[in-house]
């Protein structure tokens, strides 16, 4: 087989899976080859390598001395029971989103505790997998599904902790046919504050129901508050995660994270550069309720049954269905999306179909004359399945 070659830092863990999924040796050069302060792999690149030993046996990774080139050689994929330290440079969501296509085809059940942040403003945050990612698996077939969330961490410090378990595939995934959105019936939430005072959420949620209320009444957000202590994380902040659920059952997730805490020096009133106080730049806990909302119907507004966040997880597991028509509807598609196809098709040979799919709605008041129409525009995408089966389990 011939192997896959590709250039830069993009994609890093979708290029790493479709390596194993597909068996095929991997090199990827010109790593941050011009960055002028971190060129190669960095911390949390690394970091997926040592979860990807972890979880296999016989892979052989090669890095040169610079870390601008890897050579990676796929082994068996073998689960067990694992403890990961993810580290403060991404968030535990970002592991666990990059190893989710891998862990029904292990040999043993995969059993993962992992420390590190639980919630920031890059990656899917613990309350967005456990309401929202674990729930879209079931659609494969993917069940018992178990996730607990220990402890949450913030940024800088982290001290998050969570545990997941998933169950093997005896046979192969289940196709998908999810394109009907259906209507927006509910929005469900969870604001969560840790080392800091609890009538900050109390904030957020008001501000965000604010918004919500004006479009549907139905809009619940449970607060979750940690004093601190062994389980309140080593950081203060505070996050909400909304999510939109259809007729049809589709659900639509958005995340909005306070940036973390950071102190500057006021200089001194005869100019010099002396500090007379500390001052905390933070974002208001309303415009975090606001921006939240806004944010979850932009995602409604975009269409489809699968949002942005989760598009590349899903076309991942669509090439693995058996070898019978999968069609999903999306919205807007991400570049993280389309690049997403291109490693698809290079490791597996498969070809997606795209159909766009305009809808035009309702006209929206206007002061002017003019009537505004909108046109939304969603796509089709079906692919063929490869009909992967798990191939190491334990034959009994």
């Amino acid at each position: 087989m011939a192997p896959l070659k590709f250039s830069g830092s993009a994609m890093f863990r979708q290029r790493i899976v479709a390596a194993l999924l597909s068996n095929k040796t991997l090199k990827i050069d010109k790593i941050r080859e011009n960055h002028p302060e971190f060129p190669g792999l960095q911390d949390f690149e690394a970091s997926f390598l040592r979860l990807i030993e972890a979880i296999t046996d016989g892979t052989k990774i090669e890095i040169n001395e610079t870390g601008t080139v890897l050579r990676f050689k796929p082994g068996i994929l073998t689960g067990g029971r694992i403890t990961h330290d993810c580290g403060l440079s991404r968030s535990i969501g970002w592991f666990i989103e990059g190893i989710l296509p891998l862990a029904p085809f292990c040999k043993d059940p995969l059993h993962l505790t992992m420390s590190g942040i639980t919630h920031d403003e890059l990656d899917l945050s613990v309350d967005t997998l456990r309401a929202v990612t674990i729930p879209l698996l079931q659609n494969f077939g993917i069940y018992n599904v178990n996730f607990h969330i220990k402890k949450r961490g913030v940024p800088p410090k982290g001290g998050g902790l969570v545990e997941l378990s998933i169950p093997i595939m005896r046979g192969s995934l289940q196709s998908v046919y999810l394109v009907d959105e259906g209507f927006i019936k509910r929005v469900r939430g969870v604001a969560f504050c840790t080392r800091i005072s609890p009538t900050i959420i109390t904030r957020v949620i008001d501000s965000c129901r604010g918004v919500l209320n004006d479009y549907l009444p139905d809009v619940h957000i449970s607060t979750d508050h940690f004093k601190g202590g062994k389980d309140g994380g080593d950081s203060p902040g505070y996050s909400v995660s909304l999510v939109a659920e259809t007729t049809t059952g589709a659900l639509l997730s958005i995340e909005r994270t306070a940036k973390p805490r950071r102190e500057r020096t006021i200089p001194g009133i005869a100019g010099d550069s002396a500090m007379v106080a500390n001052a905390v730049d933070r974002d208001a806990p309303e415009d975090v309720g606001r921006e939240a909302a806004s944010m979850l119907l932009e995602e409604i507004f975009s269409g489809g049954v699968i949002d942005r966040a989760h598009q590349s997880l899903i076309l991942q597991l669509m090439v693995l269905t058996p070898e019978d028509v999968s069609k999903v509807r999306f919205g807007t598609l991400t570049a993280q999306a389309m690049e997403t196809l291109r490693i698809l098709r290079d490791a597996f040979g498969v070809v997606f179909r795209v159909q766009e799919d305009k809808e035009f709605l309702p006209a929206v008041p206007s002061s002017t004359k003019r009537t505004s129409v909108r046109a939304r525009e969603t796509y089709l995408l079906s692919c063929l399945g490869t009909g992967y089966t798990n191939v190491n389990r334990r034959v009994t």
